[in-house]
């Protein structure tokens, strides 16, 4: 199967603009990406979308905040969660006071009904929560893994925004409960070789590489509302 590119311009504001200009160009983009990856679950069911960088400042953040967003527009009942315990920044797509979040579950026995925020309708927000000493041993743990698994029960999509992989190993270790992954490109800013370095060590751990989002595109280039099929090899 192909891997999808989609190309959008991401900047400045973490607030997501499928809510604020649902009719915009941009946010169309976000559905087709939606629509794209509901047709490629015919193998594997993608309920479960990571999301990730080669580096940071790429859109990841604003990939998953807009991704959460249209499938909750679609009537999907979705849960966008913040595992970029490093430099969590989710919480400030919805205006909310990063508190307590998914840390807060496994350190002080919070129920998740506790700490997760309700932002509208079919979308919750899990943010990261307390900071940890250790982020990769608790991303490792096989009690992490159990709870994600067991919220497939409640939520028909769940969105995880996750770490640069050029940064830490955390995104690698994410991927191994998660459907699928997306890997977040800036045009023209991201080196061909470090990309290709980053999808060797996201398949070597087993991931799913659904697709590629291109973000930074300008809007002069003519091809800029263009998504085509790309293949990493």
């Amino acid at each position: 199967m192909r891997n999808k590119k989609h190309k959008f311009d991401q900047r400045g504001s973490y607030q997501p603009i499928t809510r604020i200009e649902p009719n915009s160009i941009i946010s169309e983009q976000y559905r087709k990406l939606r629509t794209n990856i509901e047709l490629s679950d015919f193998n594997k069911k993608i309920q479960i979308v990571g999301i990730t960088s080669t580096n940071a400042m790429e859109g990841k953040t604003l990939t998953a905040i807009n991704l959460a967003e249209v499938y909750a527009q679609s009537g999907k009942k979705t849960l966008l969660i913040d595992m970029d315990l490093r430099k969590p920044k989710i919480h400030r797509g919805f205006r909310l006071i990063n508190k307590k979040g998914l840390s807060d579950i496994f350190t002080k026995n919070y129920d998740i009904t506790d700490v997760v925020e309700h932002v509208e309708a079919n979308l919750d927000v899990l943010p990261s929560g307390s900071k940890l000493p250790y982020p990769a041993e608790f991303l490792s743990s096989e009690q992490l893994k159990s709870f994600v698994n067991n919220l497939k029960d409640v939520y028909e999509r769940i969105i995880i925004d996750t770490p640069p992989m050029t940064a830490v190993t955390d995104a690698s270790i994410i991927s191994s409960f998660c459907d699928g992954m997306l890997l977040v490109i800036a045009s023209r800013e991201t080196e061909v070789h470090i990309t290709k370095d980053v999808i060797k060590d996201l398949e070597n751990n087993g991931a799913n590489i659904i697709g590629s989002v291109l973000t930074r595109v300008s809007k002069r280039d003519s091809r800029y509302m263009n998504y085509y099929y790309y293949q990493y090899r």
